[in-house]
């Protein structure tokens, strides 16, 4: 892309076009994201054991509160 420049009084300027900015990028493309199980109301949640980002329900973060996989929803005391 060529450079535009523009002169202001005595120093010159240079015009920062908006085109020059990063492009659009899509959270799926990332080489660290799982999409396979992608769908509505999911959240990612980093998976240590696979070392990626995967698609989980608020109801799976709500079973993990306690730190235990047992399909059981963890609210905890408030």
């Amino acid at each position: 892309m060529a450079n535009i420049r523009v002169r202001v009084g005595q120093r010159q300027g240079v015009k920062v076009v908006a085109s020059n900015k990063a492009g659009a990028f899509s959270i799926a493309s990332g080489t660290d994201v799982d999409s396979t199980a992608r769908a509505n109301n999911t959240v990612l949640m980093f998976d240590s054991a696979s070392g990626n980002y995967i698609h989980v329900t608020p109801a799976d973060i709500a079973d993990l509160v306690d730190g235990v996989d047992d399909d059981e929803i963890d609210f905890g005391e408030w």
